[in-house]
């Protein structure tokens, strides 16, 4: 069998995670609709992440690793601050 052979998504996930991962999923998830968020991470990750990582110069950098922008953390860290 080759990619082609599955059907729309399947031959998708068959090219990016391979022919196993693809049948867990398959097996895991069939019948239902899943979204997946935009953001990967939860709040409660990235609080915990700026509290260890942040270090009062390195935002910009800290927004292109987690891919949230520098305002949206600046918030988080306002949060944190006033806590």
């Amino acid at each position: 069998m080759n990619k082609s052979d599955y059907n729309g998504v399947y031959e998708e996930l068959v090219e990016l995670l391979g022919l196993e991962n693809t049948l867990k999923i398959h097996k895991h998830f069939r019948g239902q609709q899943v979204n997946f968020p935009m953001r990967l991470y939860s709040k409660e990750y990235i609080e915990e992440y700026l509290i260890k990582n942040y270090n009062g110069k390195n935002l910009k950098e800290l927004s292109k690793k987690l891919d949230y922008t520098t305002n949206w953390l600046r918030k988080m860290l306002n949060k944190i601050e006033f806590s």
